[in-house]
């Protein structure tokens, strides 16, 4: 089987999420997926501007940022020279155009590559689904789409706020020339994407990351005429209304693992504070659980307490903050059973 396009993995995404036993056919990517840019403008005929140079530098960091959080649970992380330049993005210019054109097929199997080496054991149907994944929701078009939707409406929540009335239908008229995007399409892919992101909420901040990327090839492109980003055309005038709203905010790393609990601190009346073995890592980590929580229940404690006292591993979403390469806050987000003990045997006894 070959995936050309969006269209193609996302077939496969389906069928591959709506049935535990679908079989993984041998599959060939065929420059996919990619990233295309293609402007139209005064400035950018057949030259690309110092600051549209810049976004797709950009765009490399975030890859980069993205690559570190999946590889090492932590976006801040500076990488090894051999992972740098295997993660490098050659940029095509269109002969006597403004397109611009970025093969990412080598980029996301190295970020698959680095999600399974931190879940041991990792079955074929499940790899496939993080390439795809990652290739549709972290760098492919629907990101792109998803990240046009909210800041869309974000700009339209700011233009209900100007006091103009006239200014305001002016803006609101801009806006809606926008490019709608499939709306029954987006909402299945956005319900696939959260099927993946209960498993690997990694990928929901490598998106986030990314469109950090997105927002600055809109602030370096507001002059163009019109803009053609992964397929969803924007006019010029959208591009400019968009490019006044606020950047992307920082983003929370939120990773998961399996973890042996070494002790839990029960002292602070607002929290608990968990010692945690990262058995795929091999990392110590103290993360806290607020007593008030909304996901504290009578099951998610006795399934905490099961596993510290049984010696047991188990599996943890958690929301990271890291400075200098070391997590310095963790807070446990989600908390789930690891049926199959016997995966971690070694690396549990490693703990002790």
């Amino acid at each position: 089987m070959e995936i050309r396009t969006d269209d193609d993995a996302l077939s496969l995404l389906e069928r591959l999420l709506n049935s535990e036993d679908a079989q993984v056919p041998e599959v060939s990517f065929v420059n996919w997926p990619k990233f295309e840019l293609h402007v139209k403008g005064e400035r950018y005929h057949s030259t690309i501007t110092p600051e549209l140079m810049s976004s797709f530098l950009s765009f490399q960091k975030n890859l980069n940022k993205s690559y570190a959080l999946i590889r090492y649970a932590d976006s801040s992380r500076r990488l090894r020279d051999h992972e740098r330049d295997q993660l490098k993005i050659l940029v095509e210019v269109g002969e006597g155009s403004s397109g611009f054109l970025a093969k990412l097929e080598d980029h996301v199997e190295k970020m698959s590559d680095a999600l399974v080496e931190g879940i041991k054991d990792m079955d074929p149907r499940t790899k496939m689904i993080t390439i795809l994944s990652i290739g549709l929701m972290v760098v492919g078009g629907y990101s792109v789409n998803n990240y046009l939707d909210q800041k869309k409406e974000i700009r339209l929540a700011e233009i209900a706020l100007l006091e103009r009335e006239a200014e305001r239908q002016e803006r609101l008229d801009t806006l809606e020339t926008m490019q709608r995007a499939d709306d029954q399409r987006m909402l299945a892919m956005g319900q696939m994407f959260e099927k993946v992101v209960e498993q690997m909420p990694q990928l929901y901040t490598a998106s986030q990351h990314m469109a950090s990327a997105y927002d600055d090839f809109i602030a370096s492109t507001k002059d163009a005429d019109s803009i053609e980003m992964q397929g969803v055309n924007v006019p010029g005038r959208v591009v400019n209304e968009l490019s006044n709203s606020p950047r992307n905010k920082s983003v929370e790393d939120r990773v998961s693992g399996v973890y042996r609990i070494l002790n839990v601190d029960h002292s602070n009346d607002l929290e608990y504070r968990f010692k945690l073995f990262d058995v795929t890592r091999g990392q110590e980590i103290i993360a806290l659980l607020p007593r008030d929580g909304a996901m504290i229940t009578d099951h998610i404690l006795d399934l905490l307490q099961e596993a510290e006292w049984g010696k047991r591993v188990v599996a943890l979403h958690l929301i990271t903050k890291t400075r200098s390469g070391k997590v310095v806050r963790a807070e446990i987000e989600k908390v789930a059973r690891v049926a199959d003990q016997e995966k971690y045997a070694e690396r549990i006894a490693a703990a002790d």
